[in-house]
């Protein structure tokens, strides 16, 4: 944990919703840098499957990174012997010590097996599963091959989700790629969702791919994020796909990566006019109800404060006018009717009742976020159902087990809150000590439209993601973005919020991060979930820190740890603990 108090210019620039990079913008056709090294492969001439595009848009993209001062090995149409030879010496230039961002970029055909994904060269001949690991190229092996470099920046980007890459001579029982979470100090882009395929897509010049059009175009914009160019030409390739094609990502980077910085840092001044353009955007947009308003929001802030909201209510809108398009053929399933819950809480935790502060299935509209599980082959959305989670009794598992060694999973925030849903909670003082609250919760009213859950008669009012807008008489200005639209290993985001009560108020900013997919204690029992860290700041100079866990599909943390630190002596001033012990649920989908 950073102990040292923040500026006003750090406050500033990390509420900031763009990039701030220092350096200069590389000219077209600056010098390589010896820093920068990339490796691109674009293969087309298949015998059997043939592409049309991967040659083009390999030679786009090695153009892209020499204008951004890479040196550039490209290959096309590269065999096997071509192929495991430029891997093997980019591996190895990797390795040098003037080497810090290491880029490869790969279009041609892919296939998985066994959770291990394979790069084709175009002289691979795959009748039978044992020539894939035979013939082709094990992405695991490259990435043990830079994983040797360290200290490094990797980017890995794989455009190789083209369908049926082996014509009539063999078919693998799994589409696609398989996920693969990022190693450290990396990020992995797949053209499109593992476990899904895409046609040889034309773009809209008619000379290179769907992916890679838009992936030129945003990866070449002065002074965007890395990730933040990755999250536009998601955006810009579902919606041109309509839907068939939504590109997936996975990192680990602990810094932002720009392809070409920005000219100068931003005055305080500047920064402070783009915080209040970003909240003029939002202030436009937090109400309305039509998706191409929430697209246009995500285009113009795709890392922004809001964007997770952005991501959800995209989604929400998105589906509704889905739903509102497609004919009606069969009468939903009535949902049972719930069961009791019983209150039992063990007795040396329990004390009198105490009420203290402290989404979808898969979308097939074309600007929805992908929200099914790519955790296994099978996953997909689930039927919902009741949920009922009590002390003493049996229930059901919160979440599969990924049969994928390689990776965690994806998973949707996929909370459906419904009037009369219930959790009790036991509330203590993790620092301190001293007396053990218990927090029983009802939901009273909710309205997705509208973006409300209203929890005890507005005592705590959510949003549909379950992020507060207001507890106990307190508001949280413009927005808190605690839970994220989707659930993956590595993920990263911001927030920057106004905390008021009364007259009284502070503004805070916290950096989250999930950080791994674990077991957690529990008074009804073990289970397994995802752990988010928060840490941050406010304007007092406070440290914050927050963890919770929490399981897509259940509409509520199963436990959250809460510390405030003064800045200046480290001494924990306010700490907090919510253990979930019970809950129903009237509408669930098993993650």
């Amino acid at each position: 944990m950073n102990l040292r108090r923040p500026t006003r210019r750090e406050f500033l620039r990390l509420g900031a919703a763009l990039a701030l990079a220092p350096g200069v913008v590389l000219p077209a056709g600056a010098a390589a840098d010896p820093s920068r090294i990339a490796l691109v492969v674009g293969n087309d001439a298949y015998p059997g499957a043939p592409l049309g595009n991967a040659v083009n848009d390999a030679k786009a993209m090695a153009g892209l990174l020499e204008r951004a001062g890479f040196g550039v090995d490209l290959r096309t149409n590269a065999d096997r012997v071509t192929l495991f030879d430029a891997t093997k010496r980019f591996a190895e230039s990797a390795q040098r010590s003037e080497a810090k961002l290491v880029f490869f970029y790969y279009a041609g055909h892919g296939a998985q097996l066994d959770w291990r994904n394979y790069l084709l060269p175009v002289d691979a001949k795959v009748n039978t599963a044992a020539d894939l690991p035979a013939q082709c190229l094990d992405l695991a092996s490259l990435l043990t091959g830079l994983a040797r470099a360290k200290g490094r920046t990797f980017v890995i980007v794989l455009d190789a989700c083209r369908d049926n890459p082996f014509g009539g001579a063999f078919r693998p029982a799994q589409k696609g790629l398989s996920q693969f979470d990022a190693p450290p100090s990396s990020l992995l882009a797949f053209s499109t969702a593992p476990g899904s395929v895409a046609a040889d897509a034309i773009g809209s010049g008619g000379q290179s791919g769907l992916y890679a059009e838009h992936l030129v175009r945003e990866l070449g914009a002065p002074a965007i994020r890395l990730e933040d160019a990755l999250k536009r030409v998601r955006l810009a390739v579902r919606i041109a796909s309509k839907g068939a094609q939504v590109p997936w990502e996975s990192t680990s980077l602990e810094s932002d990566v720009f392809l070409f910085p920005a000219a100068k840092k931003l005055t305080e001044a500047e920064i402070e006019q783009a915080l209040e353009r970003e909240l003029e955007a939002w202030n436009r947009v937090k109400g309305s109800k039509r998706a191409d308003d929430w697209i246009a929001y995500l285009r113009e802030y795709p890392s922004g404060r809001f964007a997770e909201i952005a991501q959800s209510r995209l989604a929400y809108f998105a589906a509704r006018d889905e739903e509102a398009r497609a004919p009606v053929q069969v009468a939903a399933a009535p949902v049972p009717p719930m069961a009791a819950v019983p209150a039992a809480v063990p007795a040396q935790l329990a004390s009198p009742a105490d009420a203290a502060p402290s989404a979808a299935p898969a979308l097939a509209a074309p600007a929805a976020p992908p929200v099914t599980s790519l955790a296994s082959a099978d996953a997909g959305p689930r039927a919902p159902v009741q949920l009922v989670v009590a002390p003493g009794g049996d229930f059901p598992a919160l979440m599969r087990p990924s049969p994928n060694p390689n990776s965690a999973g994806t998973y949707a925030i996929d909370r459906g809150y419904s009037v009369g849903d219930e959790v009790v909670y036991l509330q203590s003082d993790p620092v301190y000590g001293g007396p053990t609250r218990r927090l029983e919760w009802r939901i009273t009213s909710v309205d997705l439209d509208a973006d409300r859950v209203v929890i005890n008669n507005g005592f705590i009012v959510l949003d549909s993601m379950g992020n507060p807008l207001a507890w106990d008489g307190a508001t949280y200005e413009p927005r808190l973005q605690a839970i994220p639209a989707e659930v993956q290993v590595g993920k990263r985001w911001t927030t920057r919020f106004r905390f008021q009560r009364g007259v009284e108020g502070s503004d805070s900013y916290y950096d989250y991060v999930v950080v791994a997919r674990e077991r957690v204690k529990l008074p009804f029992g073990e289970v397994e979930a995802f752990r988010i860290d928060g840490e941050g700041f406010n304007n007092f100079g406070s440290r914050l820190t927050i963890r919770h866990w929490l399981v897509p599909g259940v509409n509520y943390s199963l436990r959250t740890d809460t510390i405030r630190y003064d800045g200046r002596s480290m001494r924990a001033q306010h700490s907090e603990r919510r253990e979930m012990v019970s809950c129903r649920q009237r509408i669930w989908r098993q993650a």
